[in-house]
């Protein structure tokens, strides 16, 4: 696959990056909200803009002290999240509040950004109307040559942005005849069954946080692979989901709009690979998952995680005649083991799909 230029939004937590993200993608992928640590994976995307592609980075909020917060594990990876995406970057966009002003903590981001060496656009945000754009130079101070005041709530001069990123990124020609048939395949299942595990394993990474605290991974993150060999090489692009539960027990606000996000990818998707936890056995919560994906006519396939646990057993699926022809695939995403022949499985389909 072409290696496009990167460019991360970072800043700290509420300044507006993930709306700016949204802004720019072009639809809402990120999660919005006014809870600061909202965002905690790096959520990945492809821009075009002109003639020009790059892919764009949304990061949780960069913290120069997390030892305050209640789950300091995840708050931690969610830091080595924003490292990782630094260290990649081409770019960087940081993220700063109109309104606010310059605060302490946005001088120590600017700081710890400097260090990294790399291009970097300093972007105003919440800079709605024309008076408030005056209110970047409050940030002259900073010392950065490029900077822009925007709104990516209203989208004013989001325009003038991606003008600017693109003018100091390597020319990446968008090439039409070119692109490849992508299929869609999300990962589902409850919360800690292992779908961030498995995802990481397939990419070969550590995108998506993984902890045992239900509910980490809330947006649905993406990345593209490549599976099989050759001519029959086909290109995926795989969903990390938030963990399902069922209507009744759903927390309103962000667990809310992670679920939503969850049913949308299967919506979306060619294939549904619904891992299951081989250890507690199937759950009515999997197979209305199963059930969704069958309904809307979605390949399905089944992952029974996690038989590196003592004592367990493959579930009997005769519970829900639905699930019973569907192809199952007995892993441990933790070990990497048997990954290979899910992996087989999800060439085959693939290629079904790719043929019709």
């Amino acid at each position: 696959m072409n290696k496009l230029p990167i460019v991360s939004i970072v800043g700290r937590p509420n300044v507006g990056k993930s709306t700016l993200f949204n802004r720019i993608v072009g639809f809402r992928q990120a999660i919005v909200s006014k809870t600061p640590g909202t965002t905690r994976d790096r959520i990945v995307a492809e821009v075009e803009w002109g003639d020009n592609e790059f892919m764009l980075v949304d990061t949780a909020g960069l913290l120069i002290d997390y030892f305050g917060f209640e789950d300091k594990k995840i708050e931690q990876s969610s830091q080595e999240q924003i490292d990782m995406a630094l260290e990649a970057s081409d770019l960087i966009l940081l993220v700063v509040d109109s309104k606010e002003g310059a605060t302490a903590h946005d001088k120590e981001v600017a700081k710890k950004i400097r260090k990294t060496g790399k291009d970097i656009i300093l972007v105003v945000n919440k800079a709605d109307t024309r008076e408030q754009e005056k209110l970047a130079d409050q940030f002259g101070p900073f010392g950065f040559d490029k900077i822009i005041a925007t709104s990516a709530v209203t989208g004013r001069r989001s325009g003038d942005l991606l003008d600017m990123i693109v003018e100091n990124l390597p020319a990446t020609k968008v090439k039409k005849n070119e692109k490849k048939q992508i299929l869609k395949l999300s990962i589902v299942g409850r919360p800690n069954v292992g779908k961030s595990t498995l995802f990481n394993a397939l990419i070969g990474e550590k995108r998506s946080i993984v902890s045992d605290t239900p509910g980490t991974t809330r947006d649905s993150l993406k990345i593209k692979i490549e599976v099989g060999s050759g001519k029959k090489t086909i290109e995926l692009e795989l969903i990390d989901t938030a963990g399902f539960r069922r209507k009744g027990r759903i927390k309103q606000g962000i667990e809310r709009f992670s679920v939503i996000r969850t049913i949308e990818s299967i919506y979306k998707s060619d294939i549904v690979l619904l891992i299951i936890d081989a250890h507690e056995g199937i759950t009515r919560g999997d197979a209305h998952l199963a059930q969704l994906a069958c309904d809307n006519r979605k390949e399905l396939i089944i992952g029974l995680n996690k038989i590196d646990l003592s004592g367990t057993k493959i579930p009997e699926l005769y519970r829900f005649e639905f699930i019973t022809k569907k192809v199952r695939v007995a892993i441990s995403a933790k070990k990497e083991k048997n990954l290979d022949l899910l992996l087989d499985e999800i060439v085959k389909v693939a290629q079904k799909l790719s043929r019709n």
